[in-house]
């Protein structure tokens, strides 16, 4: 009975390739939003394609649509926050990177964007409080700033202006780096 029980749960059909399914938690842990939401529908890869081309009002666009129909999608949500984001809605970006928090996700991605998200509102504790929450020695270049911007803080000496600026640089040198690896 257990062994039947086994065979049945390992048959299940997904909606996943296997490359998806193996490669997917790759991605789970990265700097940038990712492609999950393509391997659903067409309007999510469009939505994708222009978040991957640096084109995030037409991304932003296409996420606010799907939202509407499904609010609970808190990939979409996600990627959303990182379109205000990048478009310097500060405000906005901040409130969906709570509403995720409050939802309960609790990622590196999230954590680290709603930490500059706070900094850029001049709310340094919290900024601090959630850049703690972001570990990954996957990403040295970025953690390694973080826990500069950490110190700098318990020291008294952290302006906003200097965390801003080191962490993004950080994000920045880290893709790049990845990027040349995975060539």
């Amino acid at each position: 009975m257990l062994q039947r029980l086994g065979e049945n749960f390992f048959m299940k059909k997904t909606r996943l390739s296997r490359r998806e399914f193996l490669f997917g938690f790759k991605h789970r842990f990265s700097l940038e939003p990712t492609q999950y939401t393509s391997i659903v529908h067409g309007p999510a890869k469009k939505a994708d394609d222009f978040l991957n081309q640096g084109k995030y009002l037409d991304a932003k666009e296409i996420y606010l649509e799907m939202l509407k129909k499904n609010p609970d999608n808190l990939v979409v949500r996600q990627k959303l926050a990182y379109c205000y984001y990048k478009l310097g809605d500060i405000q906005k970006a901040l409130k969906e990177f709570l509403e995720l928090r409050k939802r309960g996700v609790k990622n590196n991605f999230s954590s680290l964007y709603l930490g500059l998200c706070f900094a850029y509102m001049d709310d340094m504790e919290n900024a601090i409080n959630s850049l703690k929450k972001f570990f990954d020695i996957t990403k040295p270049i970025v953690q390694r700033a973080i826990n500069l911007q950490i110190a700098l803080y318990d020291s008294n000496m952290a302006k906003k202006e200097d965390l801003i600026n080191s962490i993004e640089q950080a994000i920045k040198e880290q893709s790049k780096m990845e990027s040349t690896l995975n060539k």
